[in-house]
């Protein structure tokens, strides 16, 4: 079957309720055609779960499951000023699972809140 994809929703408020999420760096998120880069379309910002204290279903699932995984964001707005690995939340986030294995998220927010 194709297009599958379409109908799971991700539900960002929960998965990101119990996490300590930090920026670490930003980059220009760019839009492509065709393999060509397009137009600058916003700030990717580079972040890492710090700590994870989402109860997880299942009796096998460690403490601090996704600590230290990489999350990248994409936001239409310019770069923020920001020190390094200071707290940040996302403002309206959306987000797909992708990959072979389904474990690639892909974010998107209206934009990003951070802490000094």
């Amino acid at each position: 079957m194709k297009k599958l994809r379409e109908f799971n929703k991700f539900d960002c408020e929960a998965f990101f309720k119990d996490k300590d999420v930090r920026v670490m760096a930003h980059e220009p998120w760019f839009g492509y055609d065709n393999g060509e880069r397009t137009e600058q379309l916003g700030t990717k910002y580079k972040c890492v779960v710090a700590t994870d204290r989402t109860e997880y279903k299942g009796k096998d699932v460690s403490p601090d499951l996704n600590a230290g995984e990489q999350i990248d964001v994409k936001v239409s707005q310019q770069p923020k000023k920001y020190k390094k690995f200071s707290k940040i939340t996302f403002v309206n986030p959306t987000a797909s699972v992708y990959g072979t294995f389904q474990s690639e998220l892909s974010v998107q927010a209206d934009d990003v809140d951070i802490q000094p």
